[in-house]
């Protein structure tokens, strides 16, 4: 079984297999990502079969203009190969070659800035969420665009909207139902990445996205942060859940704690 993933912050490609495992003998006919970002986890349980449907929540949009996002890669990865650029892993760019490059991304829109950071960007600036042009001096990483393709090709085959969280549950979950796995990997708590849009997700929002899965009475999964806080949290709810977590890498020899949670009603 292989994994298909692109780059992106704060995915959870790493645990997709884990996640197959934990929901295969439940045959769910249907999964529903809440907090879609790169939304690997719906895209990865659809071509492997593990449902039928598949729905995420592409909040910002960022997969609208994917296909051009690849072209304009493609393209840049080969005008700065003939400008003499040469990929090296963490090591920043002369002085003229980052001008260079930040003048051929100026004015270009977030999301592909977004989408083209992980060959240009430190990922520590990446996991802030909070990257200027003035951050892209660096050429390292995977230039290569066919994993990309290969994503967008079967992304295709998942239902994508893109709605405020509350209104995304309310459009594409139905009380109690049992055919539907629901995934909610929200801003976490405790984590210096609290913006959701314009708006900061902090314990509030966590609180009242809660409220709805409860009332929902629907199974889900919910990653979160610090397993502390996390099983504490969950506990108030009463919920009935098993856990597990992981250390994930950030930058360099950096690494967090990442919580997974499966509840089930």
């Amino acid at each position: 079984m292989k994994i298909i993933k692109t780059a992106f912050s704060g995915s959870k490609a790493n645990r997709v297999k884990e996640i197959m495992e934990l929901i295969r003998s439940d045959n769910y006919k249907r999964v529903v990502e809440v907090f879609g970002g790169s939304c690997v986890i719906s895209n990865n349980l659809l071509k492997e079969k593990i449902v039928d449907e598949a729905v995420a929540n592409d909040y910002d949009h960022y997969f609208d203009k994917f296909e051009e996002y690849i072209e304009f890669k493609r393209d840049l990865v080969e005008k700065l190969l003939n400008l003499g650029f040469e990929k090296v892993k963490n090591k920043k760019l002369s002085k003229e070659k980052q001008e260079i490059l930040q003048d051929l991304l100026k004015d270009q829109e977030s999301n592909l800035l977004k989408y083209l950071s992980k060959n240009f960007v430190f990922s520590c600036r990446r996991a802030a969420g909070t990257m200027k042009i003035e951050d892209f001096i660096y050429f390292m990483n995977e230039i290569e665009v066919d994993n990309d393709i290969e994503y967008i090709k079967n992304l295709r085959n998942v239902g994508l909207d893109s709605l405020d969280y509350i209104d995304f549950m309310e459009k594409y979950i139905k009380n109690n139902d049992k055919n539907t796995i629901v995934i909610v990997d929200p801003p976490y708590l405790n984590s210096s990445q609290k913006q959701y849009g314009n708006e900061f997700f902090g314990l509030e929002k966590t609180i009242k996205l809660l409220n709805v899965l409860k009332d929902k009475g629907n199974n889900f999964i919910f990653f979160n942060q610090k397993k502390e806080d996390s099983i504490e949290l969950l506990k108030l709810y009463g919920f009935d859940f098993i856990y597990s977590t992981k250390q994930v890498s950030m930058s360099g020899a950096t690494k967090r704690e990442d919580f997974m949670a499966y509840v089930k009603f």
